[in-house]
């Protein structure tokens, strides 16, 4: 006997999701392969991309848009949540728009250059960012808890926790690069692909049709 069908919760959001974090991800390889030279993916981070050059033009602008990018799709992947209508989706949206505007405000305000002092705009950027990769994987755990019956999410709890749990690790980590002599640069670019993952999985019932 099939088992009954889930429609998706709202394809259009789901297919603007994918739009923004698409962009984000093909302007990071882009600054990856092109700035290669100039910004080390092993020791520093992508928000340093910023003071990179690209010819004689700054690499500012694009970074921006990765970041409002990603901030934009993600804006999509709460509306789409929250058009579902689940029993805690409040707070899952709450968390969500935490990790947008976190990432709107890291695409607006620099990162300090290394090896600079402290500037309270560095300073907003640093908070907004540990603000913004603690919120995403909060989220996702706040979506997938337990008890909650025809949930288009349910199908992929699993994966999403998983994905969850690993950004809080990489998170843990990326913190410690501050206090000890890590690879800062590697363990964020780890998080930031943990991250995209979780997102990716967590739109995709906006758009699938699943059988449960």
């Amino acid at each position: 006997m099939n088992s009954p069908k889930t429609h998706a919760v709202s394809p259009l959001h789901g297919r603007i999701a994918l739009g923004g974090i698409g962009l984000a991800v093909t302007i990071s390889i882009d600054l990856h392969l092109r700035l290669s030279g100039q910004v080390s993916p092993i020791w520093q981070t992508l928000s340093e991309y910023v003071y990179g050059k690209l010819g004689t033009a700054s690499a500012a602008p694009l970074f921006s848009v990765m970041c409002l990018a990603l901030s934009l799709g993600s804006v999509a992947l709460l509306a789409g949540i929250a058009k579902a209508h689940r029993p805690g989706t409040t707070a899952v949206c709450v968390l969500l728009g935490v990790w947008s505007a976190g990432l709107f405000v890291c695409g607006l305000v620099p990162v300090d250059p290394d090896g600079q002092a402290r500037s309270l705009a560095g300073q907003v950027h640093n908070i907004a960012a540990l603000t913004a990769f603690v919120a995403l994987p909060a989220a996702a755990f706040v979506l997938t808890k337990k008890g909650r019956e025809r949930c288009p999410w349910e199908p992929r709890r699993t994966t999403i926790r998983r994905l969850a749990a690993a950004s809080f690790v990489s998170v843990g980590v990326v913190l410690g690069g501050f206090v000890f002599t890590l690879t800062l640069g590697l363990f964020e670019r780890l998080l930031f692909t943990v991250d995209v993952a979780l997102l990716l999985t967590m739109v995709r019932p906006l758009v699938a049709v699943s059988r449960r």
